[in-house]
């Protein structure tokens, strides 16, 4: 086995995909990202992208007054003129859903200054350019969720718009703005066996919850989710990955133990202020989790 491989890594098939390296390494190439943006948003026949362009770790900046800055996973831009984030995010935190409407307020910024930039723009007259002075592209932002989501979600897939309530309240299920679209995937709730596998979402969908397990993956016949499982096969990584993953890897396991010490001094300064109160040293133990040996010797340190 390469010796350059992590310790972590070894006897394993594939690096995470749901890491930032495993991720970029899993759709490391135009027609991955297409296939999966084709599945997701139900795209056929002459329907489908045609042209993208594409980058990971893309920075939009604004002056809103002071500089405000958002890094979206990846960002991609196709031939119809559609703008789109993928996120792909391993943790949950107070401000999901508020962080999903920045991202999206940030990518309609940086698609209409896109628009009125372009070409197309340029050449129209005065006034169609004042008629269009609003007009915004399609943008849609996919956010693919390593944890239960903060609302009741029943399938894997669900797609956030806009809508009327007095509408909905007629009975008519119709988005006021098609060109606004949040699509919002719950690994968690993915629990397809690799025989119920039947298209390419849930394919990339698979690959994403299960290449971390170990074994092999199996071949679902989609020759583009196959290119991709031999991108993130640990065999194949060329040594500059390998070592962009081990620097992930340990910065991910220094993150984990600050956030581990942090939490044994939140329960140290709750022992100190229980011995303060008199408590018995035994109910300490049970409510801290701190071993009773640990709080004899603080106490006596008083």
């Amino acid at each position: 086995m390469n010796q350059s491989i992590p310790e972590k890594l070894k006897g394993k098939t594939y690096i995470d995909p749901r890491t930032d390296t495993g991720f970029k390494s899993l759709f490391a190439s135009k027609d991955a990202i297409k296939d999966f943006v084709d599945g997701i948003l139900h795209l056929k026949g002459d329907d489908q992208i045609k042209n993208l362009n594409y980058s990971f770790e893309h920075t939009l900046r604004f002056m809103i007054p002071e500089e405000r800055k958002v890094i979206l996973d990846a960002f991609a831009t196709t031939g119809s003129k559609r703008f789109l984030n993928i996120e792909m995010q391993k943790a949950d935190h107070s401000f999901f859903i508020d962080r999903t409407i920045l991202y999206k307020a940030f990518l309609i910024i940086k698609g209409k200054h896109e628009m009125d930039k372009s070409e197309e723009f340029k050449t129209l007259t005065k006034e169609e350019k004042e008629y269009r002075r609003y007009e915004i592209p399609e943008t849609i932002s996919i956010w693919i969720c390593d944890f239960e989501l903060p609302y009741c979600m029943e399938k894997y897939i669900d797609e956030w718009a806009i809508y009327s309530k007095e509408v909905l309240d007629g009975g008519i299920i119709e988005t006021l703005f098609p060109k606004n679209k949040y699509i919002i995937v719950s690994l968690p709730k993915f629990n397809k066996t690799a025989d119920e596998v039947k298209d390419p979402v849930d394919a990339w969908l698979y690959v994403l919850k299960h290449a971390h397990e170990g074994e092999p993956l199996p071949d679902f016949g989609n020759g583009i989710v196959n290119d991709a499982l031999n991108r993130i096969k640990i065999e194949n990584l060329d040594k500059t990955t390998l070592n962009e993953l081990e620097r992930e890897m340990i910065a991910k396991e220094e993150i984990e133990c600050r956030l581990a010490g942090a939490k044994i001094e939140t329960r140290f300064e709750m022992v100190d202020a229980m011995l303060a109160n008199d408590i018995p040293i035994e109910k300490i133990a049970i409510i801290s989790g701190i071993s009773l040996d640990e709080i004899k010797k603080r106490s006596a340190q008083r």
